[in-house]
């Protein structure tokens, strides 16, 4: 079977299921996440049935890796996973709607995003979690948007859930907010904050451990006031506060951290693994370019989670929310 062949949402035959996992990830997938052969295959018939029905979705992988992380993210519920999958379906619709051409992976904005090495994977701890490094100062606030910055976490993600071992065991996240002015926070408006809680809570579909947080500077808390409570509560008690790298170094295997952030990795090394990894999985994102839902057909029903789904995936603007950070004046 092509690979093109699995953006149909009816095709001829499936492609089968090849583990990329070892045995202590199956029995992890299976004590965690009630994931078995049986359960497995089930579960993705069934998932692929419901997009061959579902009458807005034109277009959507239907591949296992795919189907897998909606599965594993919902620990097997079918009908969970499925709800998170239109949402996040229903979600890239009104993003490309509101946004445009600059929702795309490969646009050059969000390339060039890439090139700032703001967002990286640093590789697997012994827990198997893949840790994630957030460099915000990298991030320069003249050049980019909070929009941006959303679109290169979101590539970050999607290419650590291309690999199976990320769906299981979850992700690490450090989030180095030295260099942090008023300029990174006045980007940010309300609505964004809100579409990146909304996102966080529904539409990805990574397990988030931790998130450690390092070198907050006052002005973060600005943003961190208005995302924190909007966040689940599950994710919001993952939060940790480290305010010097030392602190970090008790939580943060050193051999992992970037020697900027006082560990033993080369940040080159981590940024030059990510792109590659990136390459690897170049062509998936390429399809999912492909990835159609018409809004404009009725959802199935007119209540339960189709319409709940919708609900939460209409963004507020700018009108509707009380104030701004962008009237604050900014260096």
């Amino acid at each position: 079977m092509h690979y093109e062949d699995v953006m149909d949402k009816r095709p001829r035959t499936y492609a089968p299921y090849r583990t990329t996992l070892d045995e202590r990830d199956l029995v992890r997938a299976a004590e965690e996440l009630h994931e078995n052969e049986d359960t497995r295959e089930s579960s993705l018939a069934l998932m692929r049935e419901f997009i061959a029905k579902h009458p807005q979705i034109v277009r959507c992988r239907t591949d296992p890796v795919f189907l897998l992380r909606f599965l594993r993210y919902r620990k097997f519920n079918v009908n969970d996973a499925c709800a998170t999958l239109e949402g996040g379906l229903a979600f890239l619709m009104r993003m490309r709607t509101l946004y445009g051409a600059e929702v795309s992976s490969f646009h050059p904005n969000v390339q060039r995003m890439v090139e700032l090495d703001a967002i990286v994977p640093l590789g697997q701890d012994r827990q198997r979690r893949t840790v994630i490094l957030v460099r915000v100062g990298a991030m320069d606030p003249k050049e980019t948007t909070a929009l941006l910055q959303m679109r290169l976490g979101a590539l970050v993600i999607n290419t650590c859930l291309e690999y199976e071992r990320t769906q299981v065991h979850g992700t690490v996240w450090v989030v180095d907010c030295s260099g942090m002015t008023m300029a990174h926070v006045g980007m940010w408006g309300l609505s964004e904050v809100k579409m990146m809680a909304d996102s966080i809570n529904e539409v990805v579909t990574m397990f988030v451990k931790e998130v450690h947080m390092v070198k907050v500077p006052r002005i973060t808390w600005m943003l961190l006031d208005l995302l924190l409570p909007l966040l689940s509560p599950k994710i919001r008690d993952r939060f940790k506060f480290h305010r010097t790298e030392q602190e970090l170094h008790s939580a943060i295997d050193q051999t992992l951290l970037p020697t900027t952030c006082g560990g033993q990795q080369s940040l080159k090394q981590a940024t030059d693994n990510f792109r590659d990894m990136f390459e690897k999985q170049t062509k998936w994102f390429k399809l999912e370019e492909q990835f159609l839902m018409d809004l404009s057909i009725p959802a199935p029903g007119s209540s339960g989670s189709s319409a709940r789904t919708a609900h939460r995936n209409e963004f507020p603007g700018e009108e509707s929310m009380v104030g701004s950070f962008r009237k604050l004046t900014v260096d």
